[in-house]
């Protein structure tokens, strides 16, 4: 029977296997909660409640008690203290987009989490809180490390970049680009072909390409997270273009 658990660390490693050395597939969040398929050892196969993603995680991440979060981490991450005081060593941080509970204390500007601990009040913003432009949240990560199946500043994939940022505006997104693609995010905007440079873009369309996707900053500039320079960055569309055998295979716009 299928069962639920939530992520009680910083984040869990969703993996292509039972195998501590298996592909990183994906990252769940602290606070997040999941839904075991079936075990193995050390291991649960679980789908992530949030996107429907499957994967293998340990079970030294989770728990079986759900606490329902309250609030988001709304900066890259946040550092979590004993005392509501900066001058304290922080005991760990949580990523953006975690989910956490709030016990209703405020001092210092600090809030107090359910269980203990103090986060920067600042932070935070209520669970349901939808972020106006997904293209100013992927922004946040320019400059961040690329890494294959990340979600986290430690290091963010491209599906990973657009899905988070899609998510804090609250927008459903699946995982991967595959998905990403036949979801039918927003509306589709016509282009000529796939190797020309289109010139309908605008800041915010989300363009697809085989096997990989960024957020248009403006109509000739491209943000991606990029395993061609293992980062976070904007470049000229025209370069994703002539990288990507076929080029441009979709662009959505966003309402």
């Amino acid at each position: 029977m299928a069962k639920k658990f939530q992520v009680v660390t910083r984040s869990a490693p969703m993996l292509e296997s039972a195998d501590v050395f298996s592909p990183l597939t994906s990252e769940i969040l602290y606070g997040e909660v999941v839904e075991t398929i079936s075990h193995s050892g050390d291991f649960l196969k679980c789908r992530n409640i949030n996107d429907d993603y499957e994967g293998f995680v340990t079970k030294d991440t989770l728990s079986d008690e759900i606490i329902p979060p309250s609030h988001k981490i709304i900066r890259l991450h946040s550092n979590i203290y004993t005392e509501p005081d900066f001058k304290t060593v922080p005991i760990t941080h949580l990523a953006f987009l975690s989910g956490i509970t709030l016990s209703g204390e405020i001092e210092n500007g600090f809030a107090e989490l359910e269980g203990g601990g103090w986060i920067w009040n600042d932070d935070l913003a209520p669970i349901d809180f939808k972020a106006a432009m997904p293209l100013k949240t992927a922004m946040m990560f320019s400059g961040m490390p690329y890494l294959w199946g990340g979600k986290t500043s430690r290091g963010v994939d491209c599906s990973g970049l657009v899905q988070l940022a899609l998510q804090h505006s609250g927008i459903p997104c699946p995982r991967d680009t595959k998905d990403q693609v036949k979801a039918k995010i927003g509306h589709a905007v016509d282009y000529e072909d796939g190797m020309s440079m289109p010139e309908n873009l605008e800041s915010g369309d989300i363009v697809f390409f085989k096997g990989h996707i960024g957020i248009m900053v403006d109509n000739k500039n491209i943000l991606n997270a990029t395993s061609r320079t293992m980062d976070v960055r904007v470049e000229p569309l025209s370069d994703l273009i002539a990288h990507y055998e076929g080029g441009i295979t979709a662009v959505r716009r966003l309402p």
